[in-house]
């Protein structure tokens, strides 16, 4: 394994990606000395992505210099629209959400027809299968800048073997002097190498300054965080007297699932719900749509299901697109983000959530299909909603992505940063998926063996060595098992039907009137409603600020090693000649100017 590893270094094309893993080593009987811990350890694996340069990369393609401009974010077409990449987006989202619960009658309608709105494609890498080597296990904890350093010396001088001489006069071969690494991590693993980046800049050994490493957030992860900003902002009113028909919470009473609590809640749960509450709202606007043209006359055409069905099995490849169109004007535009034509609140909020969804949605369907020029048009919304939901941490990591897919960087590096950030195992059209979750699914073989078979002698350190060790190699078995008996045991999970429960809820949501804005006499029955944050306004506010910041912590001066002091030639909200960013944003604006979420 050690001479494997060793020649995949040389490999141009290789990246690196690490995590810690964290697990409590639970001990039967404690005596001094042998007690129950918390053990915290690092899984590594290197993935050779051939959409790199054949060359590989290079560190003159890297100019920390270069400052992170505000306009460039703003006037990006994530933000300020320009196209109609977004329409074509919003408008599949909502064809596919009718088409979930009305399979057969969507079929029907374009089974003549080549119109079924599709995902715009960008720029989709090749599906080919991903070559991939776990490292051996690495007892560090890369959570703390200490064990950053010590997890660097395991991966790249001791497992990778490369050459670092300890005198930098020395005449000996470094391999950190003019290569350039990928290690793609979670927000903490990109942290932390920043840090040690910041700390060692004056360093004269070229493994010591680390010009050699650069650190990318992982997508996975930003996928986690996106859905846990969701629950933030849409779980629910605290106060329980507050009506609040569109959230989390609400669908959660309605189709009475089982988990209740935000503070614990779990991604293989709040994934489902959040994508079938997204299902069921556009079909209840799309009844709604429907009732308004005459497709559907009356409410009792709603139930059973089969009369609805059979409604929309009746329209038009032209009439469905007409519907598709008053569904998005009606909750996918800034107008209906901002509730700028009726008074109806929790309407809006309805409308916030679907946007927020839509940008989760989007970024899950990128990342399936690999069509990396999608991802890099996500991240500037994702900068702007991270910050407006209060998730910091995130939306510094989003600026620093951005900046490296800014002219920081030369175009075949951001290209590759992009590229290297997804896998596919499998090597099919839609099975890429982040760098990230492939480690995690490593880390689950550690995980389940030590659930199982840990024992006094068949200790933790014992399993993480030989886990680690023989991973790779039993997945190549196991194909090699399969592919002779002609047998496939696939690993993916089979979801239950959830039709009947999208369904139900589209129908009472319906029915009761709140799938579109209610007049005044309606609302001046209720009392106060669940009124959700406008975190795009809010992201925007704090943007410049955020930016500046961003500039004066990360951007060096060409040939000096010290952070730029206050007189730093970094652009800020006041070199553009705007005051602040909605400032900025009004100065673009024309008649279809249009903020996309």
């Amino acid at each position: 394994m050690s001479s494997y590893l060793k020649t995949l270094a040389t490999n141009p094309q290789a990246v690196i990606v690490y995590d810690n893993i964290n697990f409590k080593d639970m001990k039967r009987d404690e005596v001094i000395g042998n007690k129950s811990e918390m053990r915290s350890m690092t899984t590594a694996a290197v993935v050779i992505c051939p959409e790199l340069p054949p060359g590989g990369l290079d560190q003159s393609m890297h100019d920390p210099s270069k400052p992170l401009y505000l306009h460039d974010i703003l006037s990006g077409p994530g933000i300020s629209g320009g196209d109609d990449i977004g329409l074509k987006i919003t408008r599949c989202l909502i064809a596919d959400a009718i088409k979930t619960t009305h399979p057969a009658s969507v079929k029907a309608v374009f089974h003549n027809s080549e119109t079924y709105p599709k995902m715009p494609e960008l720029d989709k890498i090749d599906a080919n299968r991903t070559a991939f080597w776990q490292f051996g296990a690495v007892f560090e904890d890369e959570g703390t800048i200490d064990g950053t350093y010590r997890v660097h010396e395991q991966i790249f001088l001791r497992q990778l073997g490369l050459r670092a001489p300890k005198d930098p006069g020395d005449s000996t071969p470094d391999d950190f002097r003019s290569r350039l690494w990928l290690v793609h991590g979670d927000q903490l693993t990109a942290d932390r190498i920043r840090s040690v980046k910041s700390e060692q800049t004056r360093a004269k050994r070229a493994f010591d300054r680390r010009d050699w490493l650069l650190g990318v957030p992982a997508w996975f992860h930003i996928q986690m965080n996106l859905l846990l900003m969701i629950v933030r902002t849409h779980w629910g009113p605290t106060d329980y007297r507050l009506h609040a028909h569109h959230s989390l919470r609400s669908d959660i009473t309605a189709w009475n699932r089982s988990y209740s609590s935000r503070d614990n809640v779990k991604y293989h749960q709040m994934k489902p719900l959040v994508e079938q509450g997204f299902t069921a709202r556009v079909t209840a606007l799309f009844y709604t749509a429907m009732r308004r043209r005459g497709h559907l006359p009356s409410i009792n055409d709603v139930d059973p299901m089969g009369c609805t069905s059979a409604a929309i099995k009746d329209l038009t490849p032209e009439q469905f697109h007409a519907l598709i169109e008053d569904v998005r004007t009606a909750a996918f535009t800034l107008d209906a983000w901002q509730g700028t034509q009726h008074a109806d609140i929790e309407f809006r909020t309805m409308c916030r959530m679907l946007q927020e969804i839509e940008l989760f949605l989007t970024i899950a369907h990128a990342v399936k299909t690999g069509d990396i020029g999608l991802l890099r048009r996500l991240v500037d919304p994702l900068i702007v909603v991270f910050f407006g939901a209060g998730q910091h941490n995130y939306g510094k990591e989003m600026l620093f992505y951005r900046w490296l897919l800014s002219p920081v960087n030369t175009d075949e590096l951001q290209r590759a940063i992009l590229a290297s950030g997804l896998v596919n195992w499998v090597g099919r059209d839609t099975t890429h998926k982040p760098i990230d979750l492939s480690l995690e699914h490593l880390n689950g073989s550690c995980k389940i063996e030590m659930k199982c078979y840990k024992n006094s002698t068949h200790d933790v350190d014992t399993i993480f060595n030989r886990v680690c060790l023989s991973n790779s190699w039993i997945r190549t078995l196991r194909e090699k098992i399969e592919d002779t008996f002609g047998t496939e045991n696939p690993g993916k999970h089979t979801n239950a039907d959830a039709t009947l429960d999208i369904f139900v809820l589209a129908r009472n949501l319906f029915v009761d009137g709140l799938a579109e804005p209610r007049n005044q006499q309606q609302l001046a029955s209720l009392s106060d409603v669940f009124d959700s944050q406008d975190i795009f306004q809010v992201g925007m506010d704090k943007l410049a600020e955020k930016v500046d910041a961003f500039n004066k912590h990360n951007i060096r001066r060409p040939k000096v090693s010290d952070y730029p002091d206050d007189e730093a030639d970094v652009e800020s909200e006041e070199a553009t000649g705007f005051a602040d960013a909605s400032e900025y944003i009004r100065s673009l604006e024309d008649e279809d100017f249009e903020v996309e979420l």
